[in-house]
């Protein structure tokens, strides 16, 4: 059996005891004797006040896998947030306990000259998020070997809330035909949500801080911190995979007060929980 522990949408620079969240994660991966641990983006701004984060990481004695998210870029190049999480590229590929795991680059946008990665300082209007063509012909090489895959992207490969999933969500679904994806994982939304698409699951992650809301008049952004990080541990075998989630509060704020009273938003269930599953696998 494989276990690993998935995260995401930390926002270490939201966060007072985000520290404290973080070391309350990698004590759990440290206690359920996971093999490695995802973060599905958005971890902190890459500044050097934020180093300790990466050394932290670096550190932990178990393999920290990265995905890009749309605040890892949202004022830097793409080179730079690559140095400062220490990869190589921005999208890539890795294997272990017999299974291939494949990281995707969700955060580009999609002009009328083009597909160009985040940050759009200009405003140039496009569509976003996207994944440009370069790396859907690297996707297809990837899953030509024909073994079993894990999905991971910052931003939702299924989710139909406009700028939340990627514009071009159905180019992706094709190439997953005829292929044994096994789990696809993003965060993003801050919320949880399972959704099955052409026999594929889909799983939105829970951020490990808060429930993101904007809106009102004149409009506003309240973050509505969870009392507990919430992360997920996963369980692959050979007949089922398990997403071991956690039960938490809201520590302040709730839903209710910026009136999201059915706790939906943006397509996701934004409860303080990070939700758990039971996926049989098809023989």
């Amino acid at each position: 059996m494989l276990r690993f522990l998935v995260f995401t949408d930390l926002h270490m620079e939201d966060c007072q005891d985000g520290p404290e969240r973080l070391e309350t994660i990698l004590r759990h991966a440290k206690d359920e004797q996971v093999d490695f641990i995802v973060s599905l983006g958005d971890l902190c701004f890459p500044v050097e006040q934020h180093a300790h984060v990466m050394d932290r990481l670096n550190t932990c004695g178990i393999p920290v896998h990265h995905t890009i998210g749309n605040h890892d870029v949202q004022e830097w190049d793409i080179a730079h947030s690559l140095r400062f999480l220490g990869k190589e590229r921005p999208w890539e590929a890795f294997e272990a306990g017999g299974y291939k795991f494949i990281i995707l680059d969700t955060c580009y946008w999609k002009s009328e000259n083009g597909a160009f990665h985040f940050p759009n300082k200009e405003r140039i209007p496009s569509l976003y998020p996207w994944v440009p063509e370069e790396q859907l012909a690297w996707l297809k090489e990837q899953l030509a070997d024909g073994k079993k895959y894990v999905i991971f992207s910052h931003m939702s490969l299924v989710n139909p809330f406009a700028r939340r999933g990627i514009a071009n969500k159905e180019a992706i679904q094709q190439l997953f035909e005829g292929k044994d994806i096994l789990l696809c994982m993003n965060g993003h939304d801050h919320g949880s949500d399972l959704k099955w698409v052409n026999g594929v699951p889909y799983c939105t992650v829970s951020s490990a801080s808060q429930f993101c809301w904007w809106g009102g008049d004149p409009p506003r952004v309240e973050n509505i911190f969870y009392k507990d990080p919430l992360h997920v541990i996963v369980e692959i075998d050979d007949q089922e995979i398990r997403i071991l989630g956690m039960e938490s509060e809201f520590a302040g704020l709730t839903p209710e007060d910026v009136g999201v009273t059915d706790y939906r938003w943006n397509g996701v269930d934004v409860h303080p929980r990070a939700q758990s599953h039971t996926i049989k696998r098809q023989q």
